[in-house]
């Protein structure tokens, strides 16, 4: 029996007591235990994630909620992603074609025609709507045009969006997953806008707007919707650590350069040079500081500052592990093994050459780069640009990023 979001909250239930809880490190992982033993859902799951940020989460809403939890917290999406989406048969997928016929934009996008019907000129609501609509077809398209220029799809299935947003869905990890079915049974949003959201294609303005533009909420809902969202995004934002990010790698070099996005050449070889120059290593290490240090954020090596690829095989390793082996051992030296949890690397293969993607989760203790042969500093991410705080500025920094 298929088991949705809405049965999984309203039979959620755990059998410990949550002022019991206590956070311990086992076996490169973060955990939930009580005097029984190990914290789990109802499902039987271990709360339990190489994010600390995330078990923290939990740890934190199942201790300060006094009456039954919210739909949209971290413990029933932890929940839910893990004991019905993970084991069990995913129930968005087995009603995939009734989720995805009563969506609004696929309505759109096969027939051409609003199935909704539209605010009258003399409505209050009418610029409103019409803008916000306009706006997310827009992204519609663009999301579907993107997606189908990197797959191949059946051209004798009929109209191609529904496998799109299929394919898409299925790419997700599981807390992505159980993000979109939440969101679509929480505000009736269907399939389409909590996808786009939940892909950062859309923000939470949008989502909000586009559920009051299409009548499947109230404008009062508004500031409910905006805290709903809120609540989903950052449980993802804690838990990606476990994925390599919502955008594919080449979408994100294609962006550019930003507060959260940078490029590196290389992670030790100096090209002007010619040589290895641990320079060129603490501009690497400084990157990954600064973001573990903020708001998280992708550092990729081997790609230059134009976006084109230079590829790791510049740095002359003998082979990737390698490569990746001294990546690690100057992260664990320079900035310690604690932090280790906050950090995932993967090596990707475009243009026939090799880049490292670097992905980094908000840290919950300051990272100091301490490197031989440079002075020990607190790096923090300024915009486009990893900057070195001052020791005042460093001591207000940790107050209030840390300490608060």
């Amino acid at each position: 029996m298929k088991q949705t979001f809405t049965d999984y909250f309203e039979k959620f239930q755990l059998e410990f007591e949550p002022g019991d809880l206590d956070l311990i490190f086992e076996n490169s992982g973060f955990c939930l235990i009580h005097p029984e033993g190990k914290a789990a859902t109802p499902g039987g799951a271990p709360f339990k994630h190489p994010s600390e940020t995330l078990v923290r989460m939990v740890m934190a809403t199942l201790q300060s909620t006094d009456d039954h939890l919210g739909r949209l917290s971290a413990p029933v999406l932890y929940g839910f992603a893990w004991d019905v989406v993970q084991e069990g048969e995913d129930p968005f997928l087995k009603d995939w074609d009734a989720n995805v016929s009563g969506d609004p934009f696929v309505a759109m996008k096969i027939t051409g025609k609003a199935t909704v019907a539209p605010f009258g000129p003399e409505d209050p609501l009418f610029s409103f709507a019409f803008n916000t609509l306009a706006s997310l077809t827009s992204a519609v398209n663009r999301f579907a045009a993107l997606i189908m220029s990197e797959t191949s799809l059946d051209e004798e299935e009929g109209h191609p969006f529904p496998a799109v947003l299929k394919l898409s869905y299925e790419r997700l990890s599981i807390d992505q997953k159980a993000a979109v079915q939440a969101l679509g049974v929480v505000f009736n949003a269907s399939v389409t806008l909590p996808l786009l959201l939940v892909l950062d294609e859309i923000s939470q303005t949008e989502f909000a707007h586009g559920l009051i533009a299409l009548r499947r909420q109230p404008k009062e809902a508004s500031v409910g919707i905006l805290a709903g969202t809120a609540s989903v995004l950052s449980f993802l934002d804690s838990t990606r650590l476990k994925q390599t990010g919502g955008k594919p790698s080449l979408r994100m070099i294609a962006e550019g350069e930003g507060d959260s996005i940078e490029f590196k050449s290389t992670l030790r070889w100096d090209i002007r040079q010619a040589k290895n120059n641990p320079a060129i290593e603490r501009a690497v290490l400084k990157t990954i500081a600064a973001f573990i240090n903020a708001r998280g954020g992708t550092l990729f090596i081997g790609v230059r500052d134009d976006g084109s690829i230079e590829g790791i095989e510049t740095d002359k390793f003998a082979n990737d592990d390698k490569f990746l082996l001294h990546l690690w051992n100057l992260i664990r030296a320079c900035l310690g093994t604690e932090f280790s949890p906050f950090i995932r690397s993967t090596l990707e293969k475009h243009e026939g050459l090799t880049i490292c993607r670097v992905d980094c989760q908000p840290a919950s203790r300051p990272a100091f780069l301490r490197q031989p042969g440079f002075p020990e500093e607190l790096y923090v991410r300024v915009g486009p640009s990893s900057n070195a705080l001052e020791i005042s500025d460093a001591l207000a920094y940790v107050e209030d990023r840390f300490n608060q």
